[in-house]
C-alpha cells in the first residue's frame, strides 16, 4: 500500500522547512568562489549543499567504501537513488563510477530541485528522475544493478513492501546499500517524530524485513559516532539564537533544524540510538 496522504503532507511541510532554495544553494557557492558556470557534482556535495543523508558527503564516502566490498557499479551499470531528496547522493555515484542513476522520491519540490542543480552539474544524459512512492516504483523488474536507500526506510510504515519492491527492481546478485536508524526510538525523539513520521524497527526487525523479502544481509557497519559527529557539528555552525529583526523564514528553519538536532543527539549520545550501514544481495 503507499504511503497516506497524511504522511506525504508531513513530509512535504518536514523537508521543506529543513530544505535550501536554489538561491541559497547558488549563493552559497558563489560566496566559496565557485565557477557556477561550469559547476562541478563534487562542488555540490563536498560543500553538503545537496546531501541531506546522516552524515552528509563523509557518510557517501563511507557507503562507497563499504559497499565496494561487493561489487562496484560500472560505467555501464544502472543504479537506483531511492528516496533522492536534492540528487546529492546520485550525482556523487555518477561523479565517482561513471554510471547512470535513476532518482526517485516521492515529494515533488525535490525532484524539481534535484533536476536543476543535475542541468547544472551537466549530469542530465546519466540521470534521470521521477516523482513515485517507494513501495510501488513503476519500474520495471530486474532493471538495477544497485539500489542505494540512506536514512528513507524509517520514514515508510509500510517495511515488507518496501523491501518487496527494492528485491523486485534488483537484478539477480544485484545489491542494497542502505543507510539507517535502528529502533525502538526513545521519547527524545517525539518532537521529530511529531514533525515526520519516523517508524524505526529494531535491528532484529530490520534483517527480517530485508531478509524475508529475498534479500541476505551480507554486512552491517555501526555508523553511530561519524551522525554523532556530524549532528553536534550542525549544532554548533547554527551559532546563537537570531536577533529578533532577522528574516522569518530562516528563524523557522534554524528552531527546526535545532529541534531535530537536539532528539537525535541525545538519542545516539545518551539513550543508546544507533545507526548503520547495511549492504545486501538479492538472492538469484
Amino acid at each position: 500500500m503507499a504511503e497516506t496522504s497524511a504522511s506525504t503532507t508531513r513530509l512535504t511541510k518536514f523537508y521543506g522547512e529543513m530544505s535550501p532554495s536554489l538561491d541559497t544553494v547558488m549563493s552559497a557557492l558563489s560566496a566559496a568562489g565557485v565557477d557556477t558556470d561550469h559547476l562541478q557534482a563534487s562542488d555540490l556535495y563536498r560543500r553538503d549543499l545537496d546531501c541531506h543523508n546522516l552524515g552528509m558527503h563523509r557518510m557517501l564516502e563511507v557507503l562507497k567504501d563499504v559497499a565496494a566490498e561487493y561489487g562496484e557499479p560500472a560505467p555501464e551499470d544502472m543504479l537506483l537513488d531511492l528516496g533522492c531528496g536534492l540528487g546529492g547522493p546520485g550525482r556523487f555515484l555518477v561523479d565517482q563510477f561513471g554510471c547512470s542513476v535513476v532518482g526517485v522520491d516521492l515529494l515533488p519540490l525535490r525532484i524539481d530541485l534535484a533536476q536543476v542543480l543535475t542541468d547544472l552539474t551537466s549530469m542530465g544524459e546519466q540521470i534521470s528522475y521521477r516523482v513515485a512512492d517507494a513501495t510501488d516504483l513503476g519500474l520495471e523488474d530486474e532493471s538495477f544493478v544497485q539500489v542505494w536507500m540512506l536514512d528513507v526506510s524509517m520514514h515508510i510504515r509500510d517495511k515488507q513492501t518496501l523491501f518487496g519492491e527494492i528485491a523486485r527492481v534488483l537484478k539477480p546478485g544485484g545489491l542494497l546499500v542502505m543507510h539507517e536508524q535502528t529502533g525502538p526510538l526513545p521519547k527524545a525523539m517525539l518532537p521529530v517524530r511529531r514533525r515526520a513520521p519516523y517508524i524505526a524497527p529494531s535491528f532484529p526487525q530490520l534483517i527480517r524485513y530485508v531478509e524475508g523479502a529475498g534479500l541476505r544481509v551480507l554486512t552491517w557497519r555501526d555508523t553511530t559516532h561519524i551522525v554523532l559527529e556530524y549532528f553536534l557539528r550542525m549544532r554548533a555552525l547554527l551559532g546563537d539564537p537570531p536577533e529578533p529583526t532577522s528574516d522569518v523564514p530562516a528563524r523557522r528553519q534554524r528552531d527546526v533544524g535545532l529541534t531535530v538536532l537536539g532528539g537525535y543527539i541525545e538519542t545516539l549520545a545518551n539513550l543508546g540510538g544507533r545507526t548503520g550501514i547495511l549492504v545486501a544481495k538479492r538472492v538469484p
